[in-house]
């Protein structure tokens, strides 16, 4: 049986683990909710981890993260939901990185009219409102599918842009390399 089982968007995501790690077991899930879902209940039936990471890019338009720091996701929401069906993933700290929250988006730039509204994206358990906030497309629903399985969840991000960048000004690069380097300490 697996340990730990590192879930990767897609497989530029993974490329600085796999450099780091080539032992490390690494499952692709897919981009956006729908596909990381899917990849989520395939991966985790196929390899019966007694964990999973999911390790990934974010934005952000929190001026307390800059390209390549990565954070440690400890709530995690769907910011498109109506507050009445928006739940929070909460997940314990398991890292030393510093904790953040997410918001998962269907689209880039999602969730900044909610942020700036001040909705704080339907937070259910008060978190202090310093932490930062990263925008990403799979966590909420990576977070249910280990959550209805009963496998423990650690979610990391590393910042590769502000939210509003055009692509070409995101530093993908960087975050991966910082990403690889996080997620590899998490192999010991």
């Amino acid at each position: 049986m697996v340990s730990t089982l590192f879930l990767f968007p897609t497989e530029a995501e993974a490329a600085g683990l796999r450099h780091r790690r080539g032992d490390a077991a690494v499952a692709i899930v897919g981009a956006g909710m729908a596909e990381a879902a899917a990849g989520t209940v395939r991966a985790l039936s196929e390899v019966h981890p007694c964990r999973a990471v999911l390790c990934g890019i974010a934005g952000t338009w929190d001026e307390a993260l800059h390209a390549g720091d990565v954070v440690e996701v400890v709530e995690d929401s769907v910011v498109a939901l109506p507050a009445a069906y928006r739940k929070s993933y909460v997940s314990p700290r398991r890292t030393a990185l510093a904790a953040a929250r997410a918001v998962t988006v269907n689209a880039v730039g999602e969730a900044e009219p909610s942020l700036r509204e001040g909705a704080a994206c339907g937070a259910s358990v008060p978190l202090s409102p310093s932490l930062p906030v990263v925008e990403q497309m799979e966590g909420a629903a990576v977070a249910a599918v280990c959550e209805a399985l009963g496998v423990e969840y650690i979610h990391i991000r590393a910042v590769s842009n502000r939210v509003g960048d055009e692509r070409g000004a995101w530093r993908v690069a960087e975050a991966v390399e910082a990403l690889g380097a996080a997620a590899a300490a998490l192999c010991e």
